[in-house]
């Protein structure tokens, strides 16, 4: 549901400029490219462009022999013993790791607009990460029938009309927004208490102007200034939305030039950090507690937090300002809509692997780019030096070993846990960990945001989201420590099923409910000192009843729907002692899963028991849902952490750790995902990929493409 702006790029314009003392340089070079751009509709490529003038404004210049010579893949060749008789070799111009949203956005931003051949090496068998598509059989009688499902996300802003996200405007970017149609509705349902009838309550939350104001917010409110409280809120945080609608993904970049695109939208750049750098880019704690305004309210209160959730797994005060402004903004404005890509969110997948895959733009030349799937990286391969990255050691289907050269440079799209053991060169650990390289120690724990003590989690709660933990200090240039010490939020459970529909109404359905098991300002337990609420533990559940708005998902005569609590699964749950300490390595979950306590009914037995509020949410919209199942699968925070490579199945890195861009001390190393500012979400994973494909050409090339974009209609 997220859809916002990277505001940690908007540092200080003020230490740019002193940093940059050849800026006249740049913005002759800037007018030059005005000039240019009419050689871009005859078909001039953006990939030929260089600039001289500056080094940080273009590419730096790679030589062939420090690619190949200095590397250590001439070695390979000459003794592929040690990899077994077969080792292929790939050549690309930019190696992506990981066909999640991040990176396919920025695959196919390389391949179609810079005329980059790219290479996406992602070890599942779908594209997509966490928002792919699946398809799942059952056997009805005599006949096999087919159902796909959605894995991830079910709510999106901002695709179907203006200011669109960034999903949507890379969509639209690179020519496939056609491929993917749309279906705006304006709602989604609200179900609190299902279990007690005394004090069930059911409602819709309507977007667009008024509909909160004069509906829930109205009847539910703890005090008469709720409704004051909630419009002062709007306005304060209205300087934070302005970048949003007016500031698009092609303009950011990571690294030392990430304000040069931003010249051209000085004015909303300038509004945005009206409160202060630090204020835009940080939690929305200040908006919500002061200094800067204090909502005391309890009902808004606990539907802030229940908002904030859906977008970060954390409370609203842990959640990113920019975040929370954009969704206040763009829920209650004039023709606010909610949207569904008809077809399910694996349409959307499909449109950015033809952007990855199709002719470019400029020179409507096929590039060979392509997305790989079933190929695992093992590791990055960097020149002797450590300081370029120059391709990829991955592992293909039954073992094979493939070489892929990276002429230009690697985008890793992974999450920011997994980074380092993709980094096997000692002196590019040494320039990613600040000068120092510390093993880390087998025993070490990850920073999760959940905290479990005392309960039996097979039969009821038992975790909590602990309060912000104090860090020690973590070096400014150690990008590894970083990314090792960022803390996790909680992880997910899904169900998904496959429902009989003989005699249901739909139209008398929702497309979405949000059901709050324990309402949404919980059931008043207090465990290791936090309060129930909105927050806890399995007590928000999405429901996702996509059939209301596309028939065409299911088979005539049947509906899939799903389940899921996003971000309040906690996965110690699902940890036996004796792995626990080493639960992010393939190996040791692979052992869990198979292994003496989750084999068969112990571990059937603990996801039937997880997944017992899910299917009370489902049956406090469909009664007789487990009547009319024919399939049903429950997914685990395991599921999450084996296909898809999450460590400890988390959603994400909390807003507060999140890497402020994608930029590494090694210049043609770009990483991009909900672990790089804005974080977590569609839009928000697709602003980062954006950002990443721009930080693989020069300043100037980006610039002739957003004039391209802008004549176009892309972009403003």
């Amino acid at each position: 549901m997220r859809s916002v702006l990277p505001l940690n790029w908007f540092v200080s314009l003020a230490s740019f400029l002193a940093s940059c003392p050849r800026l006249g340089c740049v913005l002759a070079a800037y007018t030059s490219a005005a000039i240019l751009t009419p050689a871009f509709q005859a078909g001039r490529s953006f990939s030929k462009l260089r600039t001289s003038c500056c080094t940080p404004f273009g590419p730096t210049p790679i030589r062939r022999a420090e690619i190949y010579g200095s590397s250590t893949y001439l070695k390979v060749i000459e003794n592929s013993d040690a990899y077994g008789d077969s080792v292929d070799v790939e050549e690309v111009d930019v190696a992506i790791i990981g066909a999640g949203i991040g990176g396919l956005c920025a695959g196919a931003i390389l391949n179609t607009l810079y005329e980059k051949k790219v290479g996406i090496y992602e070890s599942h068998y779908l594209a997509g990460g966490c928002a792919h598509a699946f398809e799942r059989s059952a056997k009805i009688g005599d006949n096999t029938i087919s159902f796909t499902f959605d894995s991830g996300p079910t709510i999106v802003l901002g695709c179907s009309k203006e200011p669109y996200n960034p999903l949507q405007q890379v969509l639209r970017a690179v020519g496939v927004d056609d491929n993917v149609e749309w279906i705006p509705y304006d709602g989604w349902g609200m179900i609190e208490h299902p279990s007690d009838p005394d004090r069930e309550r059911r409602w819709k939350l309507k977007v667009g102007p008024e509909h909160f104001e004069n509906g829930p917010l109205r009847e539910f409110g703890s005090n008469p200034t709720a409704l004051e409280e909630f419009n002062m809120l709007r306005e304060i945080t209205k300087p934070l939305v302005t970048g949003a609608a007016t500031i698009p993904a092609m303009a950011m970049r990571p690294g030392s030039t990430s304000l040069v695109p931003l010249l051209r939208y000085l004015p909303s750049l300038f509004n945005i950090i009206s409160n202060g750098v630090d204020t835009s880019t940080g939690p929305f704690g200040p908006f919500l507690n002061g200094p800067i305004f204090k909502v005391t309210d309890k009902w808004l209160r606990d539907w802030l937090d229940a908002l904030a959730f859906s977008l970060s797994g954390l409370p609203a005060e842990r959640t990113s300002a920019a975040a929370m402004a954009y969704v206040l903004f763009d829920m209650h404005r004039e023709g606010a809509a909610l949207d569904y890509p008809k077809g399910g969110l694996g349409e959307v997948v499909k449109a950015l692997v033809k952007g990855v895959e199709q002719k470019s733009k400029g020179n409507n030349v096929e590039l060979g780019s392509k997305v790989h799937l079933r190929r695992r990286v093992e590791s990055i391969e960097f020149n002797a030096e450590g300081n370029r990255a120059i391709g990829l050691n991955v592992r293909g289907s039954g073992g094979r070993k493939i070489l892929v050269r990276a002429k230009e440079g690697v985008i890793c799209n992974v999450p920011i846990w997994s980074v380092r053991k993709l980094v096997k060169n000692k002196n590019a650990l040494r320039l990613l960990s600040g000068g120092v390289v510390v093993p880390t120690s087998k025993d070490s724990q990850p920073n999760q945001s959940w905290t479990s003590k005392g309960a039996d989690p097979s039969t009821g709660r038992g975790s909590v989201i602990r309060p912000r933990p104090e860090h020690s200090a973590v070096d400014a240039n150690n990008l590894l420590d970083k990314c090792d010490t960022a803390e996790m939020t909680g992880s997910f459970l899904h169900l998904h099923v496959a429902l009989d529909a003989k005699g249901l109404d739909l139209d008398k359905l929702q497309p979405h409910y949000t059901v709050m098991d324990r309402g949404l300002e919980g059931d008043g337990a207090v465990m290791n000192g936090v309060a129930d609420g909105p927050c806890g533990e399995l007590n928000m559940i999405a429901v996702s009843n996509p059939c209301v708005l596309d028939r065409s998902l299911a088979p005539e005569g049947y509906i899939v729907v799903h389940a899921y609590g996003a971000g309040n699964e906690p996965f110690d749950i699902w940890t036996s002692p004796t792995t626990k300490s080493t639960a992010t390595e393939d190996t040791a979950i692979e052992q869990r899963i198979s292994g003496e306590r989750y084999q068969s009914s112990t571990y059937e037995a603990l996801k039937n028991a997880r997944a017992v509020p899910l299917w009370r949410a489902i049956e406090s919209i469909i009664p007789d849902a487990r009547d009319r199942t024919v399939l049903a699968l429950i997914g685990s925070p395991l599921t999450h952490a084996r296909f898809l490579r999450r460590p400890y199945g988390t959603y994400g890195a909390a807003i507060e750790d999140c890497l402020k861009d994608g930029s590494t001390p090694i210049p043609n190393l770009v990483l991009a995902g909900d672990g790089v500012f804005p974080g977590i979400g569609i839009p928000a994973v697709a602003l980062s990929g954006a950002s990443a494909a721009n930080g693989m050409v020069g300043v100037v090339n980006q610039w002739m493409c957003m004039d391209d974009l802008k004549l176009r209609g892309a972009i403003n």
